[in-house]
């Protein structure tokens, strides 16, 4: 990671979102070749407190004047947008604060480089729910297959992507754009699937759950699964060799049935677990199956290093240490 254009400490790299899951890992892969700073908007630091050396700014990035601010202060070598509402699930609760907070946000870092730091690299991070509804005889999905999104998550990502090109292709704004399927790791929050799922299991084993039952929606559903240690060195090959304008997927290109993720972390538990469906873990618009082709990321030297177990087993390991605390 960092290891082309991007090598040396006198870089900075500036991550929005800094305090997510994904943008702590990304923190903490950073911190010993980069100076590494970042945005966050509330004050819960429990993701990078084992990451010393990061500077932070506040920052509300659906507001202009406070992100243009912010890239004026750090006037960074590279930018990797990841603040987000990043849950499907949310977004179809809440559309119009998921569009807001997406489509604004972005759309003002875009404009905010272009203004100030017009030199500085944006490795913009969509997603792999972009696809949505593909087609089976398109899977596994290329960067040019169509776009049917079935949240108002995806159609979010969709228009970040879109205003990624466009500022490319009208200011000159050197964004590189990537779609990350779904992917999982410590610190992930339970509004996603296989963290969901962990931390049920963490806590019948804790006994805070009287019953030994996991609750589930959709298990028949399959989709793309990486380690997020995966994701994160994707973003730095991005930032390093990707091409201006362009967009990668980062994916492992195999589809796992949810099914799949629960067996797997079931196995790691001594205990008798019982499953049960939950109609409030379905959603009402959900892929019946979908998976990417990461051929043109994989030419520019990234492979995914982690296994699905060895992740999934990180991923129960860190609830279980959350729960028990």
């Amino acid at each position: 990671m960092l290891s082309g254009s991007f090598q040396g400490e006198s870089v900075k790299a500036f991550i929005t979102g800094i305090t997510g899951f994904a943008g702590s890992h990304l923190a903490e892969s950073l911190l010993p070749k980069a100076e590494v700073w970042g945005t966050y908007l509330h004050d819960d630091f429990s993701n990078i407190d084992g990451a010393p050396g990061l500077n932070l700014i506040r920052c509300d990035l659906t507001e202009k004047n406070t992100v243009c601010q912010a890239v004026e202060r750090v006037r960074p070598d590279v930018v990797f947008h990841l603040a987000a509402q990043s849950s499907p699930s949310i977004s179809l609760k809440d559309p119009g604060e998921t569009l807001k907070a997406n489509i604004f946000a972005s759309l003002n870092v875009f404009e905010a480089v272009a203004d100030i730091s017009p030199n500085t690299v944006i490795v913009n991070i969509g997603s792999g729910d972009e696809y949505g509804d593909a087609d089976q005889g398109d899977l596994p999905v290329t960067e040019s297959a169509e776009l049917k999104p079935l949240t108002p998550y995806a159609v979010s990502k969709i228009a970040q992507d879109f205003l990624a090109y466009q500022y490319w292709r009208s200011k000159g704004l050197k964004t590189i754009r990537c779609r990350p399927f779904n992917h999982f790791g410590p610190r992930q929050s339970e509004a996603f699937v296989s963290a969901d799922f962990a931390k049920q299991i963490a806590e019948i084993e804790a006994g805070v759950k009287a019953e030994k039952v996991i609750r589930v929606g959709n298990l028949g559903a399959e989709k793309d699964f990486l380690d997020v240690r995966d994701v994160i060195a994707a973003y730095g090959v991005l930032a390093d060799r990707g091409e201006y304008g362009a967009v990668y997927n980062i994916c492992s290109g195999r589809a796992v049935k949810i099914q799949r993720i629960l067996d797997i972390l079931v196995s790691f538990s001594t205990e008798r677990i019982e499953v049960v469906r939950d109609a409030r873990k379905m959603r009402s618009a959900d892929t019946r199956v979908l998976y990417g082709d990461a051929s043109k990321l994989k030419l520019l030297g990234w492979a995914p290093e982690y296994s699905l177990e060895e992740g999934l087993e990180d991923l129960l390991n860190y609830w279980r240490e959350k729960v028990r605390a």
